[in-house]
Order: structure tokens, then C-alpha cells, then sequence
């Protein structure tokens, strides 16, 4: 991924002290260490399968003051307008909050591989501990001391952010649900971006699973089958390269056919759920419906084995006893390892 940094500016938010330091000068993005923790916390969350893509309602004032910033000429503009916006929105959300916090909120203007973007990156104040130099009767003493303010290292993924396109205005964002003045809201969507949202592929992909197995599992079916057969329908198309989206409707086809009333319910119950009809395959995704199916058994057994092993009586064999227990035959091994 190519990231790079045109604009940048942070602004300290601290609810727990009531105390808020807007900046009005950009940071030096030419500064090689600036430059890299913003853009290695751009690269670790922009493609992240948490996100989820939507659009601003017609009144947002995030999109209001954006548009404001593109106007202007490349060389005359100026992000405190836009940055300001942003911070005060958030401080709004952190002080209302049932648990107060503390974070530095960076707006930048950049391009992602080439497309150029408005970031907003909430960068959450963590405790830790820091060394203290002090000096006393001619003396150096070594201290430790706890410091308020330490920022999220670059291997950590920040949890709240946003990124818009600033050519069609498209967004991506994630983000979650704090308690403020009695209702659940999300800070980065409802307060600063003001938008509806798709579920992320991560939550698509996981909500589709989980109702898949309901109403298998209502309707007396073997939900271990279910989810045999929606992997492998997966595996199989991505090793083909048929597509770059999954369309639950089109697993329900596959993963319940002969079963018509099951897959009425499935769909009917993934629109309710508010599943996008195309779900972006990313590697969460990919990882996630190709890992093998895992067993665990009322007697401490686990197994892990390939999807497509599930009812081929040539590796896997599940065989109902007469006494109402179950027994799982393995063939064809040819050695075992222990790990």
C-alpha cells in the first residue's frame, strides 16, 4: 500500500480533565517520524475487514465543512477549519459519555494508493510508565513516573477512525457504541460523519454464519453440513477467481438446496439483519470461510478437518449408533503426528 501524507493536524482531547488544546498550526509530515506513525496506522486499518462503507445524510456538517476544505485552491488549503469540526464533535461524544477518556484526534489529508482521502484517526490516551531524570544535591537520581498521555504504538490498530473519499465523498469507518445521555450512539458515524452504514465484512460475514446455523438447526438440519457446504462453495470460487464480493443469497442457493423453505427463511432473515447483498471478500473474510470445521465433542475430543472431508465416507464417517450416541470414524490416515 502507498500512503502519502499531503496535510496533517492533532488536536489533545481530554474529558477526564475538561481540558481540550486545539492546534492551529499543521504538523511537519516532512518529519520522517511523524510522517511514519501516521501512515503506519493508515496502512494497518484502511483495508481492515471491520470496516464498514456507507454515505453522509444530505445535512452532515462533516461533509458540509469537506467540500468547504476541496474548494480551495491545493496550495491555499488549510485543515484547522475541518480538523476543528471533527475534534469538537468527538470531545462532544467523550465528555457525554457514562465513562469519560482522553485521545488525540489526527485529521489528514492524504492519498491511499493514490486516491485522495480525508483521515480521521481517534488515537486513545493509554497510561504507562516513563523514566524521570532527576537531579538532587549534585546527585542523579533515575525515577519512574506514570505518564497520561502515551498514544497507541504503530503496531496497534486504532479502533475509531475514518476515511472519505474526496473525489465521490464515499466513506469508510469504524467505530463503537458508547453510552451518552442515556442512548446507544457510535461516536464516528452518528456524531462526526453523520451517515448510514452497511455492516463491515467482518460482522456481514459472521451474521450470515450465525443465521445459517438458526435456522439449520430450527428446522432439525445438521448445521455442521451447513457450514461444510457454505466453505466450500466459498473455497471454491475464490480459487477461481470468480469474484471479488460474496452474495449471501446465492449461498443460500447452494447451501440449501432441495430445502426450499429453509432458504426462504435464511434470506428473509439476512435482510432483516440488514446483510449487504454484496459482501466484499477481504482476507478476514477469505480466512474465514476457508479455515477448516472444527468438532468439538461432550468428551474433551476436538477435531479440525477440510470442508469438503464432511460427508466423504473416504476420510470422515459419521455414524449414529443404535444406543442414540455418535461415533466419528477417520480412514486413509496414513501417519499420525503428535503437536
Amino acid at each position: 500500500m502507498i500512503i502519502g501524507i499531503k496535510h496533517a493536524i492533532l488536536h489533545i482531547l481530554d474529558a477526564n480533565s475538561g481540558v481540550t488544546v486545539y492546534s492551529d498550526s499543521e504538523l511537519d509530515v516532512s518529519d520522517a517520524g511523524i510522517n511514519n506513525f501516521i501512515t503506519k496506522h493508515i496502512d494497518k486499518i484502511c483495508e481492515s475487514a471491520g470496516l464498514r462503507k456507507g454515505e453522509f445524510n444530505s445535512g452532515s456538517g462533516f461533509l458540509y465543512h469537506m467540500k468547504e476544505y476541496l474548494e480551495r485552491d491545493e496550495d491555499e488549503r488549510d485543515l484547522k477549519s475541518l480538523s476543528l469540526f471533527a475534534a469538537e464533535k468527538i470531545y462532544e461524544g467523550i465528555s457525554s459519555a457514562e465513562n469519560t477518556e482522553s485521545c488525540d484526534v489526527i485529521v489528514c489529508d492524504c492519498t491511499i494508493n493514490e486516491t485522495p482521502v480525508i483521515a480521521v484517526l481517534k488515537c486513545d490516551n493509554k497510561t504507562g510508565y516513563t523514566h524521570q531524570v532527576l537531579q538532587e544535591d549534585g546527585e542523579i537520581k533515575n525515577n519512574l513516573i506514570n505518564h497520561y498521555s502515551i498514544l497507541p504504538s504503530t503496531s496497534q490498530r486504532i479502533s475509531e477512525c475514518a476515511f472519505v473519499n474526496q473525489t465521490d465523498f464515499s466513506v469508510k469507518y469504524c467505530g463503537k457504541k458508547r453510552k451518552i445521555d442515556g442512548e446507544s450512539i457510535d461516536l464516528i458515524a452518528d456524531l462526526l460523519l453523520d451517515g448510514v452504514f452497511d455492516l463491515s465484512p467482518r460482522e456481514a460475514i459472521n451474521t450470515v454464519n450465525k443465521i445459517a446455523k438458526k435456522v439449520t438447526e430450527e428446522n432439525g438440519g445438521d448445521s455442521i453440513e451447513t457450514s461444510a457446504r457454505m466453505k466450500q462453495y466459498i473455497v471454491e470460487n475464490i480459487e477461481d477467481n470468480a469474484f471479488e464480493y460474496i452474495e449471501p443469497e446465492k449461498i443460500a442457493e447452494t447451501v440449501f438446496d432441495g430445502r426450499p423453505a429453509m432458504k426462504d427463511e435464511f434470506i428473509e432473515k439476512i435482510k432483516d439483519a440488514a446483510v449487504p447483498e454484496q459482501v466484499e471478500v477481504t482476507n478476514y473474510v477469505t480466512k474465514k470461510m476457508t479455515s477448516n470445521i472444527k468438532i468439538t465433542t461432550d468428551i474433551g475430543v476436538e477435531l479440525s478437518f477440510p470442508a469438503e472431508y464432511y460427508r466423504d465416507s473416504d476420510y470422515i464417517e459419521i455414524i449414529n449408533n443404535d444406543d442414540g450416541t455418535i461415533s466419528i470414524k477417520i480412514n486413509n490416515i496414513n501417519e499420525l503426528k503428535n503437536k
